[in-house]
């Protein structure tokens, strides 16, 4: 494995992104509109055929035929606020400017223009990643799950199934967004489309479960690529000497402006079939008080796709211009630098979905009045880092890892996320208003798994609290209507030259800094409402 690549973040940027998205989206994107309400607080409290994902062993409530359809609506928004640049920076510009004005060097219109300077961004829609299709902008970002269940009467055993999303996130922005730097569309799934359950009544008050899930997994990536490096302040004062500038076509005489985009990085990456499994435990010790534990494996994710990087005209024209020399070309040649239009090729990611076990007590305090209490556990150090292998390299990569690996070669790459545990806390609580009415209302504390030393917009997340509402309705037929309602926002800030993976000053980190020196200001909402209804069948 190669190791220190500078070259590691502009691949990797999007998985490391998807794995910010894996801790915000944990559980929000089931399908579930009574766990959503109770804000996940359902441990000891399941929520009918959905138990079969937040503790299996509650199908065994769900008596007869039954089936569920669930509507899932998310609202995924990410703002970043582009403030002012640090001194350094600012004084750097400055006086590469005021050099240049000495030295009658004239740098080109808008050379140091750049669109993200005391600016915003912010997501305009969402993508997912599709079977088959890849990613996918949706209109309205909307899903469809649901499940059965078959409870053979005057048995102790409950068979069950579902179709529901553990992870389901993805965002987009326009053409013109400054923040599409560090990503313009992006999507992460985890979808679980076959979960076959078996529930067993142990005794009157004690019932076990066990779940294989079957899952795809998915990630797909487009990004804009900018380089603001130092260096390129110097091409123009080169040229004053070993440029002829009138002669357009001479060697050497393109530009390369200061925030200009130099290329736009493709990737797609899919594993169809990996497995999983859930256990669970329910206890019911008194009438008003109820235990539960799950226990849900690791997903070792596999995935495999293409990637593709387009170098941009500016940069063609620039190493087109260099080329024209045979020395040059050359070296040019040796480092691995072809000033190619397009480089496709294979792409290989190893993710493992992490480990997760919840602990709940369920209470009735008073006969209309129920509380329950979870306290969780997710590996998220299962993440301590994530490997990627490329079967190409490209001219930017070629330049930021020279003396690493042989031009041409396919790479091994390797990242560290650093990733901690996470201990959680959740609360809900259900008011049965009447025999048909039911009211919920919770709150989870969701801390970030992310090391303090590792933010970046590229993990625009910190610890915030999800709020959940919903409401249910038991008609005379026996069909159950669910409603829920979950809000969720967290804010992070990153000063100037804060984070080494989005605004660092330092030049010897050429990849991935697209925001040198500025303050940055993120901020992240996410949105559910899902509704649905479990009846016979």
């Amino acid at each position: 494995m190669r190791k220190d690549l500078g070259v590691i973040a502009l691949i990797l940027s999007s998985f490391v992104t998807s794995n910010s998205w894996a801790v915000l989206m944990e559980n929000l994107a089931i399908g579930s509109p009574k766990a959503l309400g109770l804000a996940n607080a359902v441990t000891a409290s399941p929520p009918g055929i959905e138990s079969i994902h937040f503790n299996p062993a509650g199908l065994s409530r769900v008596e007869g035929r039954q089936q569920s359809i669930n509507v899932v609506y998310g609202d995924f928004g990410i703002t970043l606020d582009f403030g002012k640049r640090t001194q350094t920076r600012q004084a750097l510009l400055d006086q590469a400017e005021s050099l240049g004005h000495d030295l009658d060097v004239e740098f080109p219109d808008g050379f140091f223009d750049d669109e993200a300077y005391m600016t915003s961004s912010e997501t305009s829609g969402m993508t997912i990643m599709l079977p088959g299709l890849g990613m996918t902008d949706l209109m309205a970002p909307m899903s469809l799950v649901g499940g059965v269940s078959v409870s053979p009467p005057g048995g102790d055993i409950t068979f069950g199934t579902a179709a529901y999303t553990t992870m389901a996130a993805g965002f987009r922005r326009e053409d013109d967004d400054p923040g599409r730097f560090i990503g313009q569309r992006f999507s992460m799934i985890d979808l679980v489309y076959f979960s076959p359950t078996v529930a067993v009544d142990v005794s009157d008050t004690l019932s076990v479960a066990a779940t294989i899930t079957f899952n795809y997994g998915g990630v797909g990536l487009d990004m804009p690529l900018r380089v603001p490096h130092l260096a390129q302040m110097a091409i123009p004062f080169l040229q004053l000497s070993n440029c002829d500038l009138s002669n357009p076509g001479g060697v050497g005489c393109e530009n390369l402006p200061l925030y200009e985009q130099l290329g736009e990085l493709s990737v797609e990456a899919e594993h169809g079939l990996a497995f999983g499994f859930n256990f669970g435990l329910l206890w019911e010790a008194t009438p008003w008080l109820t235990f539960g534990v799950v226990y849900q494996s690791e997903v070792d994710l596999e995935m495999e796709g293409e990637f593709s990087w387009e170098n941009s005209d500016q940069w063609m024209a620039f190493v087109g211009s260099l080329r024209k020399d045979p020395a040059i070309r050359l070296a040019m040649d040796v480092v691995g630098v072809r000033g190619e239009k397009r480089v496709e090729g294979d792409v290989a990611i190893a993710l493992t979905m992490p480990e997760h076990l919840a602990l709940g007590v369920s209470v009735l305090l008073t006969p209309k009045l129920r509380v329950n209490v979870d306290y969780k556990f997710t590996g998220w150090s299962a993440w301590d880092e994530l490997v990627i292998e490329l079967s190409k390299t490209t001219d930017l990569m070629a330049i930021a890892s020279i003396g690493e690996f042989s031009a041409g070669e396919g790479v091994s790459l390797k990242i560290p996320l650093g990733m901690q545990d996470t201990w959680n806390l959740a609360v809900g609580l259900e008011y049965q208003y009447n025999d048909q009415w039911v009211l919920r209302m919770g709150v989870e504390d969701r801390p970030t798994s992310i090391p303090e030393d590792i933010k970046t917009p590229l993990l625009p997340l910190g610890d915030g609290l999800l709020l959940g509402f919903g409401f249910g309705y038991e008609s005379v037929s026996g069909a159950v209507y669910d409603v829920g309602l979950s809000y969720f926002e967290s804010k992070i800030s990153m000063p100037g030259n804060t984070s080494d993976f989005g605004n660092s000053e330092d030049p010897t980190k050429l990849i991935y800094n697209p925001y040198p020196g500025q303050d940055i200001e993120a901020t992240t909402t996410v949105v559910m409402f899902e509704m649905g209804v479990q009846r016979p069948f």
